[in-house]
């Protein structure tokens, strides 16, 4: 998909620089790139800026950042033209803008683009701009591989879920966005009580076990509904061998993960071995699934997995967001 955008961006580019002037072809001295931080309100705020330009009428960007520590929201462009809307698959961000008609390039120094990313947690995190492709308005394109990196502190961020005060699960919560693995929604609510989906639990276990992620492809059949932001999760943790299909090869994004299905991730996830005597000893064991037991019994005796009261682990319940912040610090004190 991201290919499939930049040939259009290209096409559209092309297109509109057969309009342009003649230019001057580019300056034997490369281009030189720098980002810096600016402050921004409870957001981080980078600004690209390139010097010793030379007619440059049009240019593309490929940036990485870590998407466990930042979420991207916004850029603008610091050229007139026309942009695409940035493209973020990944860890990978691409920008890009051309001027239209006839104008001359731009020379010398100009700020490029201004990024706006949220931060999710504390800490730091590297920004690097990886590739820059300027073309002049001769059409003459110029391929460039700045290596650019900034680290980005997120020390003092604070967190402002407005729907957590007096849960119990509140300082689970907190703590899950301070590590980066959890974050709220856009509305400013993180829904503790809402059940937690596939697609969710998958990217949560994989930022908390901060794996690289895995933008390879995704065998499952309904490859298509899973959302964008979880792709190259669910990716990593199918090539990680933590999460897997039903038997008609399908992943099921949107269903609400049960607590036996997350007994065994937690299992694959820690590497345990299986073990098929392993048997838990709540009361309702016997409908505990048996592929699903082993890992029911290890998860509780590691102190990962609790009961529901009673001494019933309820195997088919669904998790709720709160649970599963829970689990997983308690998977992560666990290591």
């Amino acid at each position: 998909m991201l290919n499939c955008k930049r040939f259009i961006f290209v096409g559209i580019m092309i297109g509109l620089l057969t309009m342009a002037m003649p230019g001057l072809v580019f300056a034997a001295e490369a281009p030189t790139f720098t980002m810096q931080q600016e402050k921004a309100d409870h957001e981080i705020r980078i600004v690209l800026t390139a010097d010793k330009l030379s007619d440059m009428y049009a240019f593309e960007a490929k940036l990485t950042f870590n998407p466990s520590k930042l979420r991207f929201k916004s850029e603008v462009s610091g050229m007139s033209g026309f942009s695409i809307t940035p493209i973020v698959e990944g860890n990978q961000l691409v920008i890009a803008t051309t001027k239209i008609g006839k104008k001359a390039g731009e020379n010398g120094k100009l700020a490029l683009s201004t990024l706006l990313f949220e931060p999710i947690g504390t800490g730091a995190v590297d920004v690097t701009m990886t590739d820059v492709k300027l073309v002049n308005s001769s059409l003459q394109p110029q391929t460039l591989k700045p290596q650019v990196k900034l680290t980005v502190s997120l020390v003092g961020t604070p967190i402002m879920l407005k729907d957590i005060a007096g849960h119990w699960a509140r300082a689970a919560i907190e703590r899950g966005v301070n590590l980066g693995f959890i974050n709220g929604y856009s509305d400013g609510t993180f829904r503790p009580n809402a059940q937690v989906t596939r697609a969710e639990f998958a990217t949560m276990l994989v930022r908390a076990l901060e794996l690289k992620t895995d933008s390879g492809g995704i065998t499952f059949k309904d490859a298509g509904s899973i959302p964008k932001w979880a792709e190259s999760y669910v990716a990593t943790a199918a090539a990680a061998g933590i999460v897997a299909g039903y038997e008609d090869q399908t992943f099921r994004p949107s269903k609400p993960i049960n607590r036996s299905e997350i007994a065994v991730m937690v299992a694959r996830a820690l590497k345990w071995p299986a073990d098929s005597t392993e048997k838990s000893t709540f009361a309702d064991r016997e409908q505990i699934p048996v592929w699903a037991e082993p890992a029911v019994a290890m998860a509780a005796q590691a102190g990962v997995m609790k009961g529901r009261g009673a001494n019933l682990f309820v195997p088919a319940a669904n998790a709720t967001r709160a649970e599963a912040a829970t689990l997983l610090l308690a998977m992560i004190d666990l290591e």
